[in-house]
């Protein structure tokens, strides 16, 4: 094992060792990317460690990002590796800001929302156990051609992503099987918070943080209080912790497949976070299983605390 350094350090030698790759920082000791050997991990997927270890959780690649080469760093290619990484992160902010921009004058969820009255297709969502009154207040939609699914471009669910009455994403739900179902409205959209307004709630007593926007809506239809909805299990950043500052609770509630995730990310709050364990997903545990709000609340009172 290698002698620990900066975990900055050591995302300067993974980006140079394997170019074309970006780390985000997770934690002081950990920094993650996709894999670069089987190319099939997620964002989250690869990870790098303060000690110069890397290991993938797809494939189980591991081993120290230094092997096979005993020659020291060339300290030329490191400046060069952490300017590129700065420019690189100063053009996705810029490309991020203009296609937010592009968002806030979109009215497409809108034409979503009303094609699917004019055609009948409100089935869609009533299926998935929403109330037409639900619907209509989240102004759920569809969309015949969703762009960013390419070559495909397959129909879609479309779920708009609001802040402050605009709108700053929507969320493409393609009416397919597998994981990999969701899209954004444009390429450049980050992430963003699903009902990102509960955040700045009258109501500071505790906030719920569920995996998915669809999650989330389920939730508030059954009246759990303050919910936002990440864009995934590791939509989450850590900078945004301090936003929840104002909350007596925060209450992580993420899919039962995502323990480990939802324990670290309680870690952020300063021990005032707690992890939900469900059997099931949250709407599942109310479309599927016929659960009531009151059972769901008798698991938010089991949830156990994580300093």
């Amino acid at each position: 094992m290698g002698s620990p350094l900066p975990i900055e350090t050591r995302i300067t030698e993974a980006e140079t060792r394997w170019p074309g790759l970006q780390f985000r920082r997770k934690t002081a000791h950990e920094a993650s990317s996709a894999c670069p050997f089987c190319h099939q991990a997620t964002e989250d997927g690869f990870l790098v460690f303060d000690t110069g270890a890397y290991w993938c959780r797809k494939c189980d690649a591991k081993g120290f990002i230094d092997e096979n080469d005993t020659t020291p760093p060339d300290p030329v290619k490191i400046l060069a590796a952490r300017l590129a990484a700065v420019e690189r992160k100063q053009q996705e902010h810029e490309r991020r800001l203009t296609a937010l921009e592009r968002m806030a004058q979109c009215t497409d969820h809108l034409t979503y929302h009303q094609q699917m009255n004019q055609d009948d297709m409100r089935d869609l969502w009533l299926a998935e156990g929403f109330t037409d009154e639900t619907i209509d207040k989240w102004q759920l939609g569809i969309c015949y051609h969703c762009k960013t699914d390419q070559p495909d471009e397959r129909m879609s669910m479309t779920i708009p992503v609001m802040f402050k009455s605009r709108p700053v994403n929507i969320r493409h739900r393609l009416i397919t099987s597998g994981n990999d179902r969701y899209r954004p409205h444009m390429p450049g959209l980050g992430n963003f918070l699903f009902n990102a307004d509960d955040v700045y709630s009258d109501d500071t007593s505790s906030i719920l943080i569920a995996e998915g926007e669809k999650k989330a809506i389920c939730l508030k239809q059954y009246g759990i209080g303050n919910v936002v909805g990440t864009m995934g299990k590791g939509g989450f950043q850590r900078a945004w912790a301090s936003r929840f500052d104002r909350f007596s609770e925060v209450l992580i509630a993420l899919d039962p497949d995502a323990t480990d995730k939802a324990r670290e990310m309680a870690g952020w709050f300063g021990g005032k976070a707690r992890v939900v364990s469900l059997p099931t997903k949250p709407d599942d545990f109310f479309h599927v299983y016929n659960g009531t709000p009151s059972q769901f609340n008798e698991f938010i009172k089991l949830a156990r605390k994580v300093a």
